[in-house]
């Protein structure tokens, strides 16, 4: 086995898990978003928060695979979960 080889199967296995790993917190964390910030009652945002996860999550999982690298769908899940937390922990409401 080449090196180029081994580098391209690890970039696909980092890909694998971005998509399946790394996008969960995300779409957790946006449901999350939507739960306390959508300007309904508050059962309403949480039955939409709660029905969107998994939405989210596929939705997420499509666009990490779609990545050029292994690296670079990590580090967009990485930023991207950060931002939902700031958003989701930071603002007091």
């Amino acid at each position: 086995m080449t090196a180029a080889l081994a580098r391209s199967r690890l970039d696909v296995w980092l890909r694998i898990l971005a998509a399946i790993l790394g996008t969960l917190p995300v779409a957790l964390l946006g449901s999350a978003c939507l739960a306390r910030f959508l300007p309904l009652s508050e059962d309403a945002r949480f039955a939409i928060g709660l029905t969107a996860a998994i939405p989210l999550w596929i939705t997420g999982m499509c666009f990490a695979y779609l990545a050029r690298s292994g690296a670079r769908a990590w580090l967009v899940c990485l930023l991207t979960c950060a931002a939902m937390a700031v958003v989701v922990y930071g603002i007091r409401g």
